[in-house]
């Protein structure tokens, strides 16, 4: 019966661990593939804020402050990408100084050449928080006005722009959502991880990986999204923590 007990909570283990990858991997390949179909450029910063919310999660455990600030440092990189960005190139090297910038200043405070441990459990909001985040990209692009606008910008944001849709609106919006999610997600999966500067590079990588794979299915809209979901499933299935 003890060989039997510890074999179960192992399972049980290891069920919750794909999971919390699973989501994680979801959310960060969400992120960029909304920020390259409708703000147009590869957001390298996420990484940044992913770090930025473990350690406000670890220095001030309030996930409001965590939604506040990563939506102000969105809009900071949000006024970089289009006022002084012409290109995608531009505009995704910029994003990739702004998440540097990110992580030597979390080195500043960081100080100590140990990790930082949190005392007190948050995973448990990553169900709901993913739940969460999954309904709102399929309510928006389901609702009829606003998907269609989703969609034009996703297909041509130049015409999109001839025909009225406020395409800079969209970008701003785009840009400080998903940053101020991510922030809040490094906030939520702080207690599962080693705290450092570079905490979200890996997951950065593991959904562009994932993104560029749903891109090449060449599908639209909300079917895009589903399959970057599916994606993140198959290949935590396959790699596990690899990944």
């Amino acid at each position: 019966d003890h060989i039997s007990r510890k074999s179960e909570n192992f399972e049980c283990c290891m069920a919750l661990s794909f999971l919390y990858n699973f989501f994680i991997l979801s959310i960060m390949a969400l992120m960029i593939s909304l920020n390259f179909r409708l703000s147009k450029f590869l957001n390298l910063s996420l990484a940044g804020f992913f770090a930025a919310g473990s350690y406000i999660a670890y220095f001030y455990p309030n996930m409001i402050i965590a939604l506040i600030l990563g939506g102000l440092f969105g809009f900071g990189l949000s006024l970089i990408i289009m006022r002084y960005c012409e290109s995608i190139i531009e505009a995704t090297i910029s994003s990739l100084g702004f998440g540097l910038l990110i992580e030597r200043i979390l080195y500043f405070i960081h100080r100590s050449s140990y990790y930082y441990i949190l005392d007190y459990d948050l995973s448990w909001l990553s169900i709901p928080a993913t739940l969460t985040v999954f309904a709102v990209i399929m309510l928006l692009y389901l609702t009829k006005n606003i998907g269609l606008k989703l969609k034009f910008v996703e297909s041509d944001i130049e015409l999109a722009e001839i025909y009225g849709v406020d395409t800079t609106k969209i970008r701003y919006t785009v840009i400080v959502l998903t940053s101020a999610t991510v922030t809040c997600f490094g906030f939520i999966y702080a207690s599962l991880l080693a705290i450092t500067p570079t905490v979200g590079f890996g997951y950065l990588i593991s959904g562009i990986i994932i993104s560029a794979f749903a891109a090449q299915l060449k599908l639209n809209g909300i079917h895009h999204y589903i399959s970057v979901v599916a994606l993140s499933f198959v290949l935590t299935r396959i790699f596990g923590v690899i990944l």
